[in-house]
């Protein structure tokens, strides 16, 4: 068994798959994380959690050889289905995936992640898209030459922005304790909102850090036109708008200023 083998079998393993009304998109990042992780050797359980999808969808759900499939009788909203999911995981580390994110990464990525976890006990989570290499960071690296981050949380009970704070609701690798002290998801409330709380609450508590594997994309989007997020059309905006010739340099380069007067007033006002 080699380095790699030997780091998965050392991990009890719970995947989650969250889906909704997106069955075809689901069994293809379902059959590419299967295929391509490398999990052979690991102690793995495979998860849906599905917040009242369509009965077509629910039938081609049932279909798919997930060891649990989690189904709603009603809607219940983002939050509520991502908390299901995490309660029935048995694992002690937790893979979370959206359906409509497409594994493209490297067979080693889940070692490499799970070597970040055993060397790095401060941190809870691991990115794998590194989508905010502006935040306030170390650079580690592993010994097999792996880079990664480890952002500083910032410790401010204010709201902001989504690209302000390392945690996103990308795939993403977790301890389960983490999930335990940072405490489930906002329910009935908007998907950004949801999205934002809890983005504050793991930069402002002192136990975990987040880390992201730095390098290519590890998931690539296949849905992003039938997106639910509100946060993902919002930043799919904002880059169009940047790349417009001359005024979308003036417009990126005028961005951290404002959100900077805007967090500032918001500390003085007492605003969260």
């Amino acid at each position: 068994m080699d380095e790699r083998d030997m780091a998965a079998a050392e991990n009890s393993l719970s995947v989650l798959f969250i889906t909704f009304n997106r069955s075809d998109l689901l069994q293809i990042a379902f059959d590419a994380f299967r295929n391509r992780a490398g999990l052979d050797n690991s102690r793995t359980e495979f998860i849906v959690s599905d917040d009242a999808s369509a009965i077509a969808h629910v039938d081609r759900i049932r279909s798919m050889p997930f060891d649990m499939h989690l189904l709603a009788d009603r809607n219940a909203g983002l939050g509520n289905n991502q908390n299901k999911a995490i309660a029935a995981a048995t694992g002690t580390l937790i893979l979370q995936v959206q359906d409509d994110c497409e594994f493209v990464g490297d067979t080693d990525l889940m070692a490499n992640a799970f070597e970040i976890l055993k060397a790095e006990p401060g941190v809870g989570i691991v990115q794998f898209n590194d989508l905010t290499p502006h935040i306030p960071h170390e650079v580690r690296t592993l010994q097999n030459g792996t880079v990664y981050r480890v952002f500083r949380n910032d410790l401010q009970e204010i709201a902001r922005n989504c690209d302000e704070r390392p945690y996103s609701d990308q795939p993403h690798l977790k301890r389960a304790a983490f999930c335990r002290d940072i405490g489930p998801y906002r329910e009935a409330v908007p998907m950004t909102v949801m999205e934002l709380d809890f983005k504050r609450r793991v930069a402002c508590q002192e136990r975990w850090t987040v880390a992201v594997i730095v390098g290519r994309p590890s998931f690539v989007h296949i849905g992003a036109e039938r997106s639910f997020n509100p946060g993902a059309i919002r930043s799919r905006r904002l880059a169009r708008i940047e790349a417009v010739p001359i005024a979308g340099g003036i417009f990126k380069f005028g961005r951290p200023y404002a959100k900077f007067c805007r967090d500032w007033l918001r500390l003085r006002l007492g605003r969260r």
